[in-house]
This record gives C-alpha cells, sequence and structure tokens, in this order.
C-alpha cells in the first residue's frame, strides 16, 4: 500500500464518524427550526401545566448543595482528602438534582423522567469514553518518553561493534531528509535480563550528543550531564578493578526503591552467561548518577539508563541490540511514513513503529472502549423507550387537542412533525444537560486525582481525556435514537381520526 493511499484511508476512517455526526445533528437541528408552528405545539403538549412550590424549594436546596460543595472543594483540595472526597460527592449529587428540578420546573413528570433516563446515558457515557481516551492518551505519553516513534534495526545479533556503528551511520544516511523528521539517534537495549544488584532489569544505552530530552524531562533526581562524566568507585564492595572504568548508570524510581538504592551510590551489574552457560557472569561496577520517574509502573521497575559507551563495553560480553530512533514532530507522521522508511533501507533492517511496537496494549484499549460504548448505548436506547411511552400518554391525554387541530385544517404531516418536534426536543434536553453533567465529571475527577494501584493500572492516577470528536458522536448518536423513538407515536397520532377525538367534546 502506498503512502498516499494509507493516508487517505486513515483520513476518512477518522473524518467519516465527524462528518456522519454533523450530518445527523445539522438535519435535525434544521428539522427542528423550520417549523415554528409545529416546534411551539410540541413544546406547549411538553411543558409542565402548572407551576409547583415544592420544585422551586427543592431547585434553591440543590443549588444551595453545589455551592457548599465547591466551597468545601476549594477548602480542602489538596488538604484534607477525606473531606475532599465529601466535597465531590456533594456537589455532584445536588448537581444532579439541581438538573431534575429544572426539568420539573419546565417539564410534565413523564418527560422529566425520560429526559433524565437520556442525561444519565449520556453523562456515563463521556465519562467513560473521556477515562478510556484518558489511559490511552498517558500510555501512548509513556511509551513514546521510552521509545522513539519508528525503530530502526538490522537483523540479527551476532554483530560487532564496529558493524553496529557502520549500521547506525548507513541508516542516518539514508534517512537524512525524511519528512517531519526531527531527530535521529543512536540506541542500545540488552537483548535479556542483567541483574542489578538482586533485581532483574534490561538497560537502554541512550545518545547524549543530542541532549536526551526524553531522558532529561523525566529525571527526578541526579543530573543527566553526569551520565557523560567519569566516575568514581573507590568504596564499592569489592574493589573495582583498576583497569576497569566504572559506569554510571540512571535507576527508574521503582528500581531504585527495590535496590534501596540512591544517587551517588554504587552497583554492581551482572551480565550471565556472557562467556557460556558454565562460566562466571561478568560483573561491572556503575555509579547511580539519577532517578528517574516515567509514572509508568511496568518501565519505573524494570528499565535503567546507560550512554552509549558503557552500552558498547557491556556488549563485548553479552550481544545487545543496536539500532537507530527517529522522532518525528507528529507520531502518526511516523506510522504514515513508516513504508517509505522500508523503502530506502531495504529488505536487511528491521522497521517498528511506536504503534505495532505495543500492539498488544493499544489493541486492548480500543476493544474495552469499544465494548464499554456499545454496553453504555444500551441506557440511551433504554432511555428512548421511555420517551416512546411518555409520547405515548402524551399522544393519548391530547386526543382532544389534536383532533382540533385536525380539524381546523392541520394535515397529517403537521401532526406528525408535531411530535417528531417533542421527541427532538426532549432529546437536544436530555443530550446538552448529559454532556454538560459528564463535563462536570470529568473536570472534577481531574481536579480530585483519584488515586491507581500503579501495580496493577500502571499509572498512579485516574486520567482523563476529552475528545471533541468523541463528543460530537455521542451527541450524534443520542439525538438520532431519540429521533428514531419519536416516530412511532408521531406516526400514531398523525394516524389519530379527527371524529375519535370529537366524540370527548
Amino acid at each position: 500500500m502506498s503512502p498516499v493511499t494509507r493516508l487517505f484511508r486513515e483520513s476518512a476512517f477518522l473524518l467519516g464518524p465527524i462528518g456522519v455526526g454533523f450530518a445527523v445533528l445539522a438535519t435535525i437541528i434544521l428539522l427542528f427550526f423550520a417549523y415554528r408552528f409545529e416546534r411551539f405545539v410540541a413544546v406547549r403538549y411538553l411543558q409542565r401545566t402548572a407551576s409547583s412550590r415544592a420544585v422551586r424549594v427543592g431547585l434553591y436546596v440543590a443549588l444551595a448543595g453545589v455551592a457548599a460543595g465547591l466551597g468545601m472543594l476549594a477548602m480542602s483540595h489538596g488538604r484534607v482528602r477525606g473531606l475532599e472526597t465529601a466535597a465531590v460527592v456533594l456537589t455532584l449529587l445536588a448537581a444532579l438534582a439541581t438538573l431534575l428540578f429544572i426539568l420539573l420546573r419546565v417539564f410534565s413528570v413523564f418527560t422529566t423522567v425520560s429526559t433524565m433516563g437520556v442525561v444519565l446515558g449520556v453523562a456515563s457515557l463521556v465519562v467513560v469514553l473521556a477515562v478510556t481516551s484518558g489511559f490511552e492518551h498517558e500510555f501512548q505519553d509513556k511509551v513514546l518518553a521510552v521509545n522513539a516513534h519508528l525503530i530502526v534495526t538490522s537483523y540479527g545479533l551476532e554483530r560487532d561493534m564496529a558493524e553496529a556503528e557502520r549500521d547506525a551511520q548507513v541508516i542516518k544516511k539514508s534517512l537524512a531528509g525524511l519528512p517531519g523528521l526531527e531527530r535521529m539517534s543512536t540506541f542500545s537495549f540488552t537483548a535479556g535480563e542483567v541483574m542489578i544488584g538482586k533485581v532483574g532489569a534490561n538497560l537502554k544505552g541512550v545518545d547524549l550528543s543530542d541532549g536526551a530530552p526524553e531522558l532529561r524531562r523525566i529525571m527526578v533526581s541526579g543530573s543527566l550531564a553526569d551520565l557523560g562524566r567519569p566516575a568514581q568507585c573507590a568504596e564499592a564492595q569489592p574493589a573495582p578493578d583498576p583497569a576497569e572504568p566504572v559506569g554510571r548508570i540512571i535507576l527508574g524510581s521503582e528500581l531504585a526503591r527495590r535496590l534501596h538504592s540512591r544517587v551517588g551510590e554504587c552497583l554492581q551489574v551482572l551480565v550471565p552467561f556472557s562467556g557460556g552457560i558454565d562460566s562466571a557472569p561478568s560483573a561491572y561496577t556503575f555509579r547511580v548518577v539519577g532517578i528517574s520517574s516515567l509514572g509508568f509502573h511496568e518501565y519505573d521497575a524494570r528499565l535503567a539508563y546507560i550512554n552509549l559507551e558503557d552500552a558498547r563495553r557491556m556488549g563485548n560480553a553479552r550481544q545487545s541490540i543496536f539500532g537507530v530512533e527517529l522522532r518525528f514532530a507528529d507520531p502518526m507522521e511516523a506510522v504514515r511514513i513508516e513504508p517509505e522508511v522500508e523503502r530506502r533501507l531495504g529488505p536487511e533492517a528491521r522497521v517498528i513503529d511506536w504503534k505495532t511496537l505495543n500492539r498488544n496494549l493499544f489493541a486492548a484499549l480500543s476493544m474495552q472502549k469499544l465494548v464499554i460504548a456499545i454496553l453504555l448505548f444500551f441506557i440511551i436506547v433504554v432511555a428512548a423507550f421511555n420517551i416512546i411511552a411518555s409520547l405515548m400518554l402524551i399522544v393519548l391525554s391530547k386526543v382532544r387537542e389534536i383532533a382540533i387541530l385536525a380539524s381546523m385544517g392541520a394535515r397529517a404531516a403537521t401532526l406528525l412533525r408535531v411530535f417528531l418536534a417533542a421527541g427532538t426536543f426532549v432529546g437536544f434536553a436530555g443530550t446538552g444537560l448529559g454532556i454538560l453533567y459528564g463535563l462536570a465529571i470529568c473536570g472534577l475527577a481531574a481536579l480530585y486525582g483519584y488515586p491507581l494501584d500503579p501495580k496493577v493500572y500502571l499509572i498512579a492516577r485516574l486520567p482523563v481525556q476529552i475528545s471533541v470528536r468523541e463528543i460530537l458522536l455521542v451527541a450524534a448518536s443520542t439525538q438520532l435514537i431519540c429521533f428514531v423513538a419519536t416516530l412511532y407515536p408521531a406516526v400514531r397520532a398523525a394516524r389519530l381520526r379527527v371524529v375519535d377525538g370529537l366524540r370527548y367534546l
């Protein structure tokens, strides 16, 4: 597949749902506002017949609860966790009660129940999609902080240092001038686990010639510059060989915790089976010059960084993977341009993009998001049945009014549009309020910072990522469901005979 064809297909996949969403929303909105008489009658049918003092009092109490919850949250944020939790719960419950009483002031009880079903379904869908998108975004950031957008290596490990260096230079020369390419750097990675102290881990060799900005951003203690400076470990036990230079290493935060190691201390790195199964492992002395924290438990517990000089030295004892990392201005550009990279380098090079390297992770996240979204859409479908029931009750209770309109010259199409407008109005109200309530939940969740177990979820806080495209799709899908649910009651009202209604006068 050519890069142009691939780009066109990906663009169509992304823009297709957005275009459909816009088309559905635009069509329904135009139909709703195009017919003023039908819209006026529909709103009158849905409105509450009489004001209620209890509803007004409930609305004021709910608004006071929202204000109290926000005030408690402002005072306790970052100070008293228990009070902050109570403030968030109070705010959400009071906000939901506010929506309920607002609807009760405008709509009848049956219409309010139908609209609240749509509100809860839409809000749940917005929150779940925001959280799953947050997980996907967080994992993407974590992955790209460790791995480049494109990784280019040579097939096989049986290569000496000179061959690895020549391969890296050929790769860099062949890929110079790629569109969107920002940086190329040489890297190494241990082909198997090494023992740092008594803990198994992997070592990644980084090229310091370009400043290693990704590693610099995740440093929490120590200095990245010390990774390239000479180091001494006179206090190490056993004493290192004076003829063997001391290496420099940056440990992941969880790995450092497990090793009980701090910046400035020295440790031993053992390379198992470096000289064969029966030989003693090669040991290297390293000085800890920094601690990094990615916030991704799997990486923080199993990954340490060394410079390429030390990686080459250890590569003589145990074969490592050497290659070139490519970083682009846009991560998706790397996926699109991968075929061009493969064409330039030929079959001897292996090219892996960041999505392929973590295919299982992102595939699982996408499948999880899809399944949860489908399940939550059933909540909206259930709410649509409530809309059918509510409109059918309106049709039965407004038989005389419908007959009067028909006797005054209103056609069946006019009566059909009246109830289509009624269902559309319920859909608008439920979708709009549901999106607002869902965004409020997302905002409070981001502000509250719900803690997660990093050993289970790989990250420490609940992530929230709002996507305009997903909100648009939710709004369009919900409105379409509500519109379809309105068809049966509207058809029943349009087919009502005038004589059947006038006999009740």
